[in-house]
């Protein structure tokens, strides 16, 4: 059960050690160099953030299909795990872009962004079963993508629920 906790805590951790490579793309002035060329500004964005994307899609798909066949996680219906999955690792790649631009070097990106990975995590319910939460943190949890995929997970396996019972998850999913 606590599986889906873990995957959300771990892509978005590693999404947000993805914005140090961002800021060293920066920094190199390799972004300037790619701006010197044809290409358009929307092209090389578009890039960074499908590389950031990937990876932690990645990354998710090898903890699913890892958990699934080594421990025999249920993930509950494949169509809803795999959508929570795409919409979390584009949140997860939005958080680095986002850290990528407003941290000035990687070693600020490093440690806020593991600290924040974490703090997120915790309140989102990917560390402590939300139902454990009192009410007001259960509140606040609800500022939290991780929340949102958690919950997601949750209706999914514990309530047996398919790709339309987490739609309400998965727009707030994509809003973030």
């Amino acid at each position: 059960l606590g599986a889906s906790q873990e995957l959300v805590l771990f892509m978005f951790l590693t999404s947000l050690t993805a914005a140090a490579d961002v800021i060293l793309t920066r920094k190199l002035g390799v972004a300037r160099r790619m701006l010197s060329t044809p290409t358009s500004t929307v092209t090389i964005v578009a890039g960074e953030v499908a590389g950031r994307f990937g990876v932690a899609l990645i990354q998710g798909v090898y903890i699913m299909v890892g958990t699934l066949l080594i421990f025999g996680v249920n993930w509950g219906d494949p169509l809803g795990a795999i959508a929570i999955l795409v919409m979390f690792a584009l949140v997860g790649a939005g958080a680095a872009m986002l850290s990528g631009a407003l941290f000035r070097n990687e070693q600020q990106a490093g440690g806020i962004g593991v600290l924040l990975g974490l703090g997120l995590a915790a309140i989102g319910g990917s560390m402590v079963p939300i139902e454990l939460f009192p009410e007001a943190m259960k509140t606040v949890a609800h500022f939290t993508p991780h929340f949102w995929a958690v919950s997601a997970f949750a209706d999914l396996v514990r309530r047996d629920g398919g790709f339309l019972d987490i739609l309400p998850q998965l727009g707030v999913l994509a809003a973030f």
